[in-house]
């Protein structure tokens, strides 16, 4: 992603979007970025001042949606703080993002281009896969004894399945996304489920 000024933030924005949905219609192969500047109503100039072409465009789209899940990154267990609270936030941490409609959109942009093109996917799988937060809250659970956990990588894997099973995978291609009440009840769930099946009592 190229440094840009406050006042030019603005511009940033709108070449985001056009390209969002450029990529999204055309594909990265036929999208044009005659049509994303006509789109985002900048000049060829000024497109190609943030991006020199259109991968790097593409990468940065996926760098900005990585950023927006970066709160889930900074979350980090808590020694002895109950671990139903920390669950909850982990998960409202990559909820309240879910709910948001540009990342939405990004997402559906960025899965369907990966599909069809594998060195792509690659290079974006990195950036976009969180699940490294939920495996290193529940291994550090397991071991402070709140949670009781064999395999750590496989129950992380669980619990932002349980999220995305609602909250993201279904509607991905809807254009619509969870309210916050939907949200809250998922959120609840899972870590329901979470706590059943890894909670201190279980047998």
């Amino acid at each position: 992603m190229n440094e840009i000024s406050a006042p030019n933030a603005s511009k940033y924005a709108q070449i985001i979007e056009a390209a969002v949905a450029e990529f999204q219609e055309k594909g990265f192969a036929a999208a044009s970025m005659d049509r994303i500047s006509r789109q985002a109503e900048v000049s060829k100039r000024t497109l190609y001042k943030y991006f020199e072409s259109k991968e790097n465009l593409f990468r940065s789209i996926v760098t900005e949606l990585s950023s927006r899940f970066a709160e889930v990154l900074e979350i980090r267990y808590e020694k002895g703080r109950d671990v139903r609270e920390q669950l909850t936030e982990l998960a409202w941490a990559e909820g309240r993002i879910l709910m948001l409609p540009d990342v939405m959109a990004m997402s559906r942009m960025v899965i369907s281009e990966i599909l069809r093109n594998p060195t792509l996917a690659e290079q974006a799988q990195g950036k976009l896969d969180k699940t490294a937060s939920f495996i290193d809250m529940l291994r550090e659970a397991a071991a402070d004894g709140q949670l009781q956990i064999d395999d750590p990588e496989q129950a992380g894997r669980e619990f932002i399945g349980l999220i995305k099973a609602r909250a993201f995978w279904p509607l991905l291609f809807s254009g619509t996304v969870l309210s916050h009440q939907e949200m809250a009840d998922t959120i609840n769930n899972s870590v329901e489920m979470m706590m059943r099946r890894y909670g201190p009592d279980t047998a």
